[in-house]
């Protein structure tokens, strides 16, 4: 494939005029090459920069924190990455359609899934293009927690294009060391979800869930320690409430929960 042929799939990719199975594919592609996922970026800003739906944020927009995942670290140096975030927060203000059910149901069913795939040993964070691109595209503003203080790595992401009956939503993969595994699925909220931090039991999987302003958010983890998977999701959810990373006393907390908890059953 020429490069004229990659910018045209690019740019299709970022206005979403791919189908389903050719969306799927040029994201795998994304995920394994950092050039096309910078190239990705590139394109989303310009599109939202020259959109007549943009809109004139407010002032008081909280920015990524720095104690955030630490791709976010990387974003912050850079001007152009900046405007990325800018862009994403700024469509994050417009009510794109009415309540779509069974949200839930369908991040239940990807971390299942997702959690029986075998680990890829020494996977690495996400990349922080790939990352700004797939927020851009989720039309919300928000931020993904850095789990690292609960010894958990971002080493999955993936975004889902809306369809007929479900919104645009992005799963992201949260993986430990010995085998622990924890999905953070976002998407918009419908006006029924609370903002109250709900627990829900399945079995051997355990999740939350909460609204925070437009945004749903679940946390899902299987065979996690109960007071180690509680004690995140009760500081996740506070902390997308008020968008701001971990204080100190948090991580600190994060720490000695994880570090006294067993390893994850299957």
């Amino acid at each position: 494939m020429n490069d004229y042929q990659t910018e045209e799939l690019l740019s299709a990719y970022v206005d979403g005029e791919l189908t389903p199975t050719e969306s799927a594919c040029m994201a795998d592609a994304i995920a394994r090459d950092p050039r096309l996922a910078t190239r990705v970026a590139l394109l989303t800003r310009v599109k939202y920069s020259l959109s007549d739906l943009a809109v004139e944020p407010p002032d008081g927009i909280p920015l990524p924190d720095s104690r955030w995942s630490r791709p976010m670290l990387a974003i912050a140096a850079s001007v152009g990455l900046f405007v990325a975030v800018m862009s994403g927060i700024m469509t994050g203000f417009l009510d794109f359609g009415a309540d779509r059910g069974g949200w839930y149901q369908r991040a239940a069913a990807t971390h299942a899934e997702w959690a029986q795939e075998p680990a890829a040993p020494g996977a690495r964070e996400i990349d922080a293009n790939l990352y700004l691109a797939s927020v851009d595209r989720l039309h919300l503003s928000f931020q993904a927690p850095d789990l690292t203080s609960a010894n958990l790595r971002l080493t999955y992401l993936r975004f889902y294009e809306a369809v007929e009956n479900s919104t645009a939503a992005m799963h992201m993969g949260y993986t430990g060391q010995h085998g622990c595994r924890l999905t953070m699925w976002v998407t918009r909220a419908p006006s029924s979800l609370g903002t109250d931090l709900t627990e829900v039991r399945d079995g051997k999987t355990r999740s939350f869930r909460w609204r925070a302003g437009k945004v749903a958010y679940a946390l899902f983890a299987t065979g996690m320690a109960e007071q180690r998977f509680t004690t995140i999701a009760d500081k996740v959810h506070q902390a997308t409430r008020v968008m701001h990373g971990f204080d100190d006393e948090t991580r600190m907390a994060l720490n000695d929960i994880s570090r006294k908890a067993p390893p994850c059953a299957a």
